[in-house]
């Protein structure tokens, strides 16, 4: 199974990216449908984005650890 990321560029500099995540907690947000990932994307008011698989393992077990949190809460 694929999961998606939103890679930012704030600048022109190609190195000078991050992953989009949320700014209370600091976990990347992530999407199972990249069709979703695209949604949110195209509302991001940046120099650059793009849709990446990309994700460091880490943040992806935060991500994953986030979502599994929220779904216990609802």
């Amino acid at each position: 199974m694929s999961v998606y990321a939103i890679k930012v560029w704030l600048s022109k500099s190609e190195k000078d990216w991050f992953l989009y995540k949320d700014l209370e907690d600091h976990v990347v947000h992530t999407w199972s449908r990249k069709e979703k990932a695209e949604e949110v994307m195209n509302l991001l008011e940046c120099t650059k984005a793009e849709i990446t698989e990309d994700i460091p393992p880490p943040a992806l077990a935060r991500s994953t650890e986030k979502k599994q949190k929220l779904k216990v809460q609802e």
